[in-house]
């Protein structure tokens, strides 16, 4: 039987207040109790795959069940707060580390290196405060430590400039003057109030593309994910501060990763737009790679919604259904969680689209 509140588990609002799977808000993730539930409906086991982990939801819950985890992203930022998520900490060690950083006295810093777009979202003041402090955390001489205090450092950047995520895109907005001093002591004292004891297998982490993983053929028991959704919104630009920042990653835009030999497109996508074209050409490689690596009579669930474009709606869960059954898998039914409206110029209701659990399973 399914939970009446499944439009709600496959956002990320219930893990708004939770401990741990709070410390960086991922607007496109899934909640902790969709994973409880699928593991206890579908009698999960073993070893847990997330091609598309994101902040880390599947491998935290998967983690506290008694899973073994693998997870791959091509965001760094999104495998950053998985593996800090999901590790084993000495929280004394945390606390020594802590009260080093809330003595150390602010000096004035140098922010040349940053971009000359990212200086311009921030007061000078607060991003001078944000390059002292990644600075200081640079000198943390445990990894485990140092990843620690980045995550909380990244997790409060945005609060601390003058943009705001909206929708799908970021935003330049002048904001109300805050303290990064207070904005970080408050998120690192957090983070360290919420661990509690941890046990379980750290889940095994990688920079890495859906559409190429390689792992051990039949080695994985379940596949638990949810890729990019087909549609004209580009999600990812919404961390392009943090990426751009941190990471040095100048044009974190999905499309850079998307289609990349479209021109070897499948010829059951030649009639959608090109973008569609693009995106379920990588499906069918992400589904072939799962394929392969998932045990006989392993399941696969993929939580996906469908695409908006500017003149039509497409149903992504029927066709990715299809794609599957076609690389060998058993479509074991589509779980319809919640419609979303697709709107034209804003003001004219053109359809809706589903946002659903597709469950496969390897014959």
């Amino acid at each position: 039987m399914n939970p009446n509140n499944l439009h709600k588990l496959v956002t990320f609002e219930e893990n708004k207040t939770l401990p741990v799977y709070s410390w960086f808000y991922f607007k496109e993730g899934y909640s902790k109790n969709l994973i409880y539930w699928l593991k206890e409906k579908y009698e999960l086991n073993g070893v847990v795959l997330d091609p598309f982990c994101g902040s880390g939801t599947t491998l935290l819950a998967g983690k506290e069940l008694g899973l073994r985890g693998i997870g791959f992203d091509v965001l760094p930022v999104a495998v950053l707060a998985s593996k800090v998520k999901t590790r084993n900490y000495e929280v004394n060690e945390l606390k020594k580390e802590f009260n080093k950083i809330t003595d150390l006295k602010i000096k004035e810093t140098e922010v040349s290196f940053v971009d000359k777009k990212i200086r311009k979202l921030f007061y000078s003041k607060n991003l001078q405060e944000i390059v002292f402090y990644w600075n200081e955390i640079k000198k943390i001489k445990n990894e485990v430590a140092r990843d620690f205090f980045f995550l909380a450092l990244v997790s409060i950047t945005g609060r601390a400039s003058n943009t705001i995520k909206a929708g799908g895109s970021l935003r330049k907005k002048k904001n109300r003057f805050v303290s990064v001093r207070k904005l970080f002591l408050k998120q690192v004292k957090k983070m360290i109030d919420d661990l509690r004891e941890q046990k379980g297998k750290e889940p095994e982490l990688f920079l890495q593309d859906a559409r190429y993983f390689e792992l051990e053929k039949e080695s994985i028991d379940s596949i638990i994910t949810s890729p990019p959704y087909l549609n004209k919104i580009e999600y990812a630009s919404v961390y392009k501060l943090e990426l751009g920042l941190f990471f040095n990653q100048k044009t974190p835009l999905l499309k850079s990763f998307l289609g990349d030999d479209v021109k070897e497109v499948f010829p059951e996508f030649e009639k959608m737009p090109l973008i569609a074209q693009a995106y379920f050409n990588d499906m069918k490689k992400v589904l072939r790679n799962s394929f392969e690596c998932l045990k006989k009579g392993g399941r696969m669930f993929i939580i996906v919604a469908g695409g908006c474009l500017p003149d039509r709606t497409i149903q992504s869960d029927e066709i990715i259904g299809s794609l599957a059954e076609d690389e060998g898998f058993k479509l074991i039914e589509i779980i319809t969680c919640r419609e979303i409206g697709c709107m034209k110029n804003r003001t004219q209701l053109m359809g809706k689209v589903r946002e659903s659990i597709i469950v496969l399973e390897k014959n």
